[in-house]
């Protein structure tokens, strides 16, 4: 599988370096990321609903974090206090619209990637196949972790037409 693109491997060497930083055991805040197989029948309908309620409930237990979607897979990185993530994770679990939950990575840190972000959906074709990769164990987690964050400091402005769309459609 082709690797990042030379003009972002700096970049990306920072924000391992960041996500390497930070693994005191006496951290506050925990995150995880965790590939699933999406269940048949989760539409486009579905899927909004889901992001709208993880939005309303990730506020409300103040925990952060992205949604990427790959064909027939979820991956999902989750940043907050260990019990919230603990909590959630075993709601994620028990999920009909999920099978095959895989904790990727689970990492005490001291500050959230994700700040900005309650629950935010990106679809674009690097994330799939990251997440495709990661799932299929050819990619580190890191590394998907690495590129969903550079997309969080990306303006909406410069996303691709298809994550625009969905953007809107939400």
């Amino acid at each position: 599988m082709e690797g990042p693109s030379t003009s972002a491997r700096p970049a990306q060497s920072l924000i391992l370096q960041k996500l390497n930083g930070h693994r005191s055991m006496s951290s506050p805040l925990r995150r995880i990321l965790y590939v699933s197989r999406i269940a048949d029948g989760v539409t486009d309908s579905t899927l909004r609903r889901i992001v709208a309620r993880a939005q309303i409930n990730n506020r409300r237990n103040d925990i952060s974090g992205v949604l990427a979607l790959a064909p027939g897979l979820f991956a999902q990185v989750l940043e907050g206090t260990p019990e919230a993530i603990g909590a959630t994770l075993n709601r994620i679990q028990a999920d009909d619209r999920h099978s095959d939950v895989r904790l990727v990575d689970d990492t005490p840190t001291d500050s959230r990637l994700f700040d900005r972000w309650s629950m935010e959906l990106l679809v674009d074709d690097e994330s799939a196949s990251l997440a495709t990769a990661v799932r299929d164990g050819a990619r580190a987690g890191e590394e998907l972790i690495a590129h969903l964050w550079a997309q969080h400091g990306r303006d909406p402005l410069y996303w691709t037409p298809d994550l625009t769309t969905l953007a809107l459609a939400t």
